[in-house]
């Protein structure tokens, strides 16, 4: 005699948590692919690399360079949808809202590997300040507006720069009476 098998609610749940945590662990994959792909080009260009211990940092390595350290979140594309390649800035802080994730202070530099095009943008976290996506456009868009962070590909230079030297903020509001 055959059984025929029915989906049963709890069944279905369960099969698609299962298939999530095989994508999760597949987009992980990727992560670590992308940052193995950054610590060689890095180190190719002399640059030295070190990765802290543990992912629950917002940063994912640390280059050092002109006895400076810059923290540098890596993120990576591999396919498109449409001209250009997208990547997550973004969490999810309710339902409803998304909020940007990397602020100064958190990351010094975004580097994204666009793999179809082995091609990396090393963007400073303030050209993504309050940004919830960035859109990279590796193949130029017909459209005159679309490739703002090209400036930024094959970048490498910014990481290796000397560390700039902030200057105490002037007070633009002399106490009263003083000149």
């Amino acid at each position: 005699m055959e059984k025929n098998f029915v989906f049963a609610p709890a069944s279905v749940g369960r099969d698609l948590r299962k298939e999530g945590e095989r994508l999760a662990q597949l987009t992980k994959r990727k992560g670590e692919l992308a940052e193995l792909a950054f610590i060689l080009k890095a180190a190719s260009l002399g640059l030295i690399v070190s990765k802290p211990y543990g992912d629950s940092f917002l940063y994912d390595l640390i280059v050092e360079s002109d006895g400076g350290l810059r923290k540098i979140q890596v993120k990576s594309s591999f396919h498109s949808k449409g001209p250009g390649h997208s990547v997550s800035l973004a969490r999810e802080k309710d339902k409803d809202r998304l909020t940007p994730w990397y602020a100064e202070g958190d990351i010094d530099f975004l580097a994204v590997y666009v793999v179809p095009h082995d091609a990396w943008y090393i963007v400073p976290v303030q050209a993504i300040k309050g940004l919830k996506s960035l859109r990279l456009y590796p193949i130029p868009p017909k459209k005159k507006n679309g490739g703002r962070y090209e400036i930024y590909r094959e970048a490498w230079h910014l990481i290796s720069a000397p560390l700039a030297t902030t200057a105490p903020a002037l007070d633009r509001n002399p106490p009263p009476g003083g000149s």
